[in-house]
C-alpha cells in the first residue's frame, strides 16, 4: 500500500470528476468503493448518516459487499459500533465481533461471518455527519495501514459527503418551493412539518383569534416562545393568510450571519464590489420585496448589525454593497425569539428602538405543557408522517404509552415530541413498544447530575417583567462575605457563569453533547441551543 498522503490524492482526483458531473450519492459511493477496493481488500463497506437531533443512523446507500439482512436501514445509534465512533469522535477497531455484544443481542455483522470492523466518524465543522465502516471476515494483516489510510481520507470524504447532502437539500428545497401553491396549509420552512390545522385547536383559540386579525394588517409581528413551540410555523401561517401571500416568504437565521457578511447577505452586492463579486447578487431584503422577511432568533443578532437593520426599517430603503443609490423596499417584517426580551434590552443585547419597531404586535407561542389537550393531535400527525417515511403501517399506540406522553412536561416542546414519536415508531420495527422503552425515550429514567439542576442553595437569574419566554437559566455563585462587604468587582459576569456551567456539564458528560446523559440533556436545553451558546462563549 502506498503512502497515505499519495493515496488521498489519488482518491480525490477520481472523486473530483463527480463535481463536474452528477454529484449524487450513488455515484459518489460507487466511485469511493471502487477506489477503496484498489487500495485494500474488504468484505463489506458502508456509510451511515447521523441524525444528531434524533440520534438515528440512516444508511447512506446500499452497502458494498456482504449483505446483513438483520441491519435496518434506519436505526438508533445507541448500542452500535457507529455509536461508539460518534460518541468518542475517534476510530473504533474491533477484531473479534463474535465476542462483543451491545444490549441484549449479538453484533449483526458477526451473524454473517464478519469478525473484524473499522468505524470512523465523518466530521465537518466539529459536527459528526456520519460514519464510515469497512468490515472483514478475518482481521487483515495490514489493518494498521488500512486505518492510517482511512484516517487520512476521512476529512476529504467528509467534505465530499457534505457536498452531496447539500446538493440533495437544495434539490428538495427547489421541489418544495415549486409545490408551495398546491400545498398552502403545510409549513416547509423547518425540520418540523406541521399542518396548519394543528394551530386551530381549542387550546390555541385565543391566540389564533388575534393571529387572524394581525395576518391581514401591514404591521410588524414578533413571535416569542420557548424553543420548539412552532414560532417559524406561526410566521409562515401569518404570511399565507396575509394579502402578501402571493409573494416570497424569506427566512433569515440571524445567528448564522457573521458580522463581516451581514450587509452582503441582507442587502446584496454589485458586480465588482469586492474580489470575487463577478456578478450582481440580490440580498435577503430584496428577495422579500412585496412579501415577508422573517428574522428568526432576532435576539442573537449582534448590536452593530441591529443598527443597520433598524436603518432599513426606518427608511424603507437600502443600498447594495458597492452601490450608492438607495433601493426602496415594500416588505412586512416578522421576527421570532426565545430570549427574555426585558433582560436583553436591559443588558444592551437588544436595542429598544429595534424592539419597538419589530414588536408592533407580540404573539406568545405557548409551550406544549400548556397545550396538553393537543398532544394526541400532534402524536397522530407525527405517527402518520413517520409511518409514511419508514414505509410501515401506522401503529396504534397503547393507552399506557399515550398516558406517558400526556404526563411528560416536554421541555423541548413539539420538536422533542416529534423526536420521541420517531423513536417509538422505529422501535416497532424490532418489537413491541415497552413501558421501559417509552421511559428511556422520554428520559424519565435519568437522575439529575449534581450541580446541573439548580437547587435551593443556588439561585438563578430571574426574568424581569416583560414578555414571557423559554428559559436558559444561569446559576449564580452565592456571594461571599467579602463580596457582601463591598468587593463586588470579584463577582463573575453572567457570561463567565454560563461558560463555567456549560463546561461543568461537558465534564460530567465526558464531552458528549447529545443523547441520554449528554451535556444538552443534563442542561435540559436543545442540542442546537447548546452548540450556539458554546460557539458564542468560545467553548471548544
Amino acid at each position: 500500500m502506498s503512502n497515505p498522503s499519495q493515496t488521498v490524492g489519488q482518491v480525490v482526483h477520481h472523486l473530483a470528476r463527480l463535481v463536474v458531473g452528477k454529484m449524487d450519492r450513488n455515484a459518489f459511493f460507487r466511485m469511493l468503493s471502487k477506489q477503496l477496493r484498489v487500495l485494500f481488500h474488504y468484505d463489506r463497506f458502508c456509510i451511515n448518516l447521523y441524525d444528531a437531533e434524533r440520534e438515528f443512523l440512516n444508511l447512506f446507500t446500499a452497502a458494498d459487499g456482504t449483505v446483513v439482512e438483520s441491519l435496518s436501514n434506519t436505526r438508533i445509534a445507541q448500542n452500535t459500533v457507529a455509536g461508539l465512533a460518534i460518541a468518542s469522535r475517534k476510530p473504533v477497531v474491533i477484531n473479534d465481533l463474535a465476542n462483543h455484544d451491545f444490549g441484549d443481542s449479538p453484533m449483526p455483522l458477526s451473524t454473517v461471518g464478519l469478525n473484524s470492523t473499522i468505524a470512523l466518524p465523518l466530521i465537518i465543522s466539529g459536527e459528526v455527519i456520519g460514519t464510515l465502516h469497512v468490515s472483514f471476515v478475518k482481521p487483515p494483516e495490514n489493518i494498521v495501514q488500512i486505518l492510517n489510510v482511512l484516517l487520512e481520507l476521512s476529512p476529504v470524504l467528509s467534505s465530499f459527503l457534505f457536498a452531496v447532502l447539500s446538493e440533495e437539500r437544495l434539490e428538495k428545497a427547489r421541489a418544495a418551493h415549486a409545490t408551495l401553491p398546491q400545498a398552502p396549509d403545510v409549513d416547509t420552512t423547518g425540520s418540523i412539518l406541521l399542518s396548519s390545522n394543528l394551530l386551530e385547536t381549542p387550546d390555541m383559540h385565543r391566540l389564533m383569534a388575534l393571529a387572524r386579525k394581525v395576518a391581514k394588517l401591514h404591521i410588524s409581528v414578533m413571535i416569542v416562545g420557548e424553543t420548539g413551540t412552532g414560532k417559524s410555523m406561526m410566521a409562515r401561517w401569518l404570511h399565507r393568510h396575509s394579502p402578501r401571500r402571493g409573494s416570497n416568504f424569506v427566512k433569515v437565521n440571524c445567528p448564522s450571519l457573521p458580522p463581516t457578511l451581514f450587509e452582503s447577505e441582507m442587502f446584496g452586492y454589485a458586480k465588482g464590489a469586492f474580489t470575487g463579486a463577478t456578478s450582481k447578487r440580490m440580498g435577503r431584503v430584496e428577495l422579500a420585496q412585496g412579501g415577508t422577511l422573517f428574522l428568526d432568533e432576532i435576539g442573537e443578532l449582534a448590536p452593530e448589525m441591529q443598527s443597520k437593520l433598524l436603518q432599513v426599517l426606518e427608511e424603507n430603503s437600502f443600498e447594495r454593497v458597492g452601490e450608492a443609490s438607495p433601493i426602496g423596499v415594500d416588505i412586512r417584517v416578522m421576527s421570532a425569539t426565545n430570549i427574555d426580551l426585558g433582560a436583553a434590552m436591559d443588558e444592551g443585547r437588544l436595542r429598544r428602538d429595534l424592539y419597538y419597531r419589530l414588536g408592533s404586535v407580540v404573539l406568545r407561542m405557548p409551550p406544549l405543557r400548556e397545550r396538553k389537550n393537543d398532544i394526541p393531535l400532534f402524536v397522530d400527525h407525527f405517527v402518520q408522517q413517520f409511518a409514511k417515511e419508514y414505509e410501515i403501517t401506522p401503529p396504534k399506540l397503547s393507552r399506557s404509552v399515550m398516558e406517558a406522553l400526556y404526563e411528560h412536561r416536554w421541555p423541548g416542546n413539539t420538536r422533542e415530541l416529534r423526536n420521541v414519536v420517531s423513536r417509538l415508531l422505529l422501535q416497532t420495527l424490532d418489537g413491541p413498544i415497552t413501558d421501559n422503552f417509552v421511559a428511556e425515550a422520554l428520559h424519565l429514567w435519568k437522575i439529575p447530575a449534581e450541580g446541573i439542576v439548580p437547587g435551593p442553595t443556588v439561585p438563578t437569574v430571574t426574568s424581569p417583567p416583560g414578555p414571557p419566554s423559554g428559559g436558559w437559566q444561569v446559576p449564580i455563585v452565592p456571594q461571599s462575605a467579602a463580596e457582601n462587604a463591598g468587593g463586588l468587582s470579584v463577582l463573575p459576569t453572567l457570561e463567565e457563569n454560563e461558560k463555567a456551567h456549560i463546561e461543568k456539564a461537558l465534564r460530567l458528560s465526558g464531552g458528549k453533547l447529545s443523547g441520554p446523559g449528554g451535556a444538552a440533556d443534563l442542561l435540559d436545553v436543545p442540542r442546537s441551543t447548546l452548540q450556539h451558546r458554546m460557539r458564542k462563549l468560545g467553548i471548544q
